[in-house]
């Protein structure tokens, strides 16, 4: 593939050097090719890598140099940059030391002094491109997995929506309740700084499904039982009741009921809704089946913009439902964006 294909300059490359006149050569005969950073030592060229990592690409660093050697520096961050490539310079007499050393800090390959000025660049331009198609790899992978992630959650909470329905249930906008069940909670997780933020991380996709499992049936034995009440203030307090939130103050606002609370439990009663995380799972599906009943009535729920958990629940806010089973589809559908969305903050 042509060189003409690669950014070299995309990503850093640092060089460490003891020797002020050998940072300038490198400088001047790869400048215009590779964007440079430089260090002294190991001690400085840690500090420097340390506020540039996102952006370096390359390590080339002498092996002798005072205060740290290039091996003690590398060896440092190969655990956690395993991708960035290492180069180790090394003077002939230290070569035997240097390739005794590879393996501690990870180097991709090590170059003898005097460079061979051609052979290095070639050496820089394939390493760049190396390190480039693993991180453009890596990033496409991460897309894909974070992709079939939303699909898995959608298709989760997409379940908890037609109970309802696959069980011949009364009740109506169920789907509009689960979507803001979710926006509840992840925006609460986005605002930061709140405990009870997402914890990410599913070990198995079975535990997933199995766990799905289990919560729909406990929503399915809820709503058989009936919502709790025939008003819209019944069933507020029901919802108010069924919250794990201390101190929770109601008010009113015209029409619309206020909620506050210093405590907020939605980011992980979310979390335990989707299934990454062990807690908050159980705790969710009497929020969520509450929720149902206020939604039932043709009433929404909302979070509002504020430093502490404050909803309002609004009487006729929910969307007139088209047929049975209408609001649950054009969900799925058309708010798949809410879903990624959402989903991404975890």
């Amino acid at each position: 593939m042509s060189d003409l294909n690669y950014d070299y300059q995309r990503y850093a490359v640092l060089f460490v050097d003891d020797e002020e006149k050998t940072r300038k050569y490198f400088r001047r005969l790869y400048g215009e090719t590779f964007r440079i950073l430089e260090a002294s030592d190991g001690v400085e060229a840690l500090s420097i890598f340390r506020a540039h990592a996102a952006e370096i690409g390359i390590i080339v660093t002498d092996q002798r140099m005072p205060n740290e050697t290039g091996v003690g520096f590398l060896s440092k961050i190969a655990d956690q940059y395993p991708d960035v490539v290492k180069i180790l310079s090394t003077a002939y007499s230290d070569l035997d030391a240097a390739i005794g050393s590879v393996n501690k800090g990870g180097i991709y390959r090590y170059i003898t002094k005097p460079w061979e000025v051609s052979e290095l660049e070639v050496t820089l331009r394939r390493a760049m491109e190396f390190f480039i198609v693993k991180r453009d790899l890596s990033h496409l992978m991460g897309a894909k997995l974070q992709a079939l992630g939303n699909v898995i959650y959608s298709a989760r909470l997409g379940a908890f929506a037609l109970v309802p329905v696959v069980s011949g249930l009364p009740g109506k906008h169920a789907a509009e309740a689960v979507a803001s069940f979710v926006r509840l909670g992840a925006f609460g997780a986005a605002a930061g700084g709140r405990t009870g933020a997402i914890e990410a991380g599913v070990d198995s996709w079975r535990k997933v499904h199995e766990n799905q499992k289990q919560l729909a049936s406990q929503l399915e034995i809820l709503l058989k039982a009936g919502f709790t009440g025939a008003t819209l203030e019944d069933r507020v307090a029901a919802f108010v009741s069924a919250l794990p939130a201390e101190s929770l103050e109601s008010s009113r606002d015209g029409d619309s009921s206020i909620l506050k609370s210093s405590n907020d439990p939605f980011p992980r009663l979310l979390a335990g809704l989707l299934g990454v995380s062990d807690r908050g799972g159980e705790e969710a599906i009497p929020v969520l089946a509450a929720l149902m009943g206020i939604y039932d009535l043709g009433a929404s729920v909302t979070r509002l913009r504020s430093e502490t958990l404050t909803i309002q629940v609004k009487p006729g806010g929910a969307a007139a439902e088209m047929s049975s089973g209408s609001d649950v589809s054009r969900w799925l559908f058309d708010d798949d964006l809410l879903i990624s969305s959402a989903l991404g903050l975890l």
